[in-house]
């Protein structure tokens, strides 16, 4: 398992490189500058790059040749999955943490239950991004995490101006979350970890029956 791990980073080692550097170059920028307003746009990117970064080796095994060199050793296929996710859960600690370093320095406009939200923000897109870029292709990952940030913000904004989503009912809405976060938070958790576990069942169901 370990050694699954140390061959994906090291594959991956152009693409993860990238995405530290991007995560550093914000992390600094609300280091220097301090301003909470760069908090949501860092928080923004933070949360597109985890959400992709562990389809970079399922999309290298897949043009590389790995898999039909991997499928045909004695490790099983269900191994070769549960390191890929094994490697999303890895990544999203990783931009956690980043993410407690960029709110203390853009002076902690967050409150602590964000945390847990955001870190299942991730989880949730990686569960979403992991089948598809296994099933379509890297190409289509970037398509459909543009399809789940912009269809439902479209929807929204739609709603809005046509007045059944008004401004005083998204104000309710932020406050009941708000006042009922503490119990929301540990549903959230849990529905996040099942889907979580449910794409990992639908990927590798993908992957035992893909021929190489």
């Amino acid at each position: 398992m370990l050694g699954l791990l140390y061959k994906d980073i090291y594959t991956a080692k152009k693409e993860l490189l990238l995405t530290l550097v991007m995560l550093a170059l914000f992390v600094g920028y609300n280091a220097i500058l301090g301003q909470a307003e760069m908090l949501g746009p860092t928080l923004g990117v933070m949360v597109s790059l985890g959400a992709m970064t562990p389809t970079y080796s399922l999309n290298y095994d897949k043009t590389c040749g790995w898999n039909k060199f991997v499928c045909a050793s004695p490790i099983s296929r269900t191994k070769v999955i549960l390191m890929k996710y094994l490697e999303g859960i890895l990544s999203s600690l990783v931009i956690g943490l980043l993410v407690v370093v960029c709110n203390l320095a853009a002076g902690s406009p967050m409150p602590s239950w964000a945390y847990p939200l955001l870190f299942c923000t991730i989880l949730f897109a990686q569960a979403i991004m992991m089948p598809v870029c296994l099933r379509l292709g890297q190409n289509m990952v970037v398509v459909v995490f543009l399809l789940m940030v912009f269809l439902p913000t479209g929807l929204l904004f739609s709603l809005n101006k046509a007045g059944i989503w008004t401004d005083e009912a998204i104000r309710a809405a932020f406050d009941f979350v708000e006042h009922h976060i503490s119990s929301l938070t540990p549903v959230l958790v849990l529905v996040v970890l099942a889907l979580y576990v449910l794409s990992f069942l639908v990927t590798r169901h993908i992957y035992r029956h893909m021929e190489f």
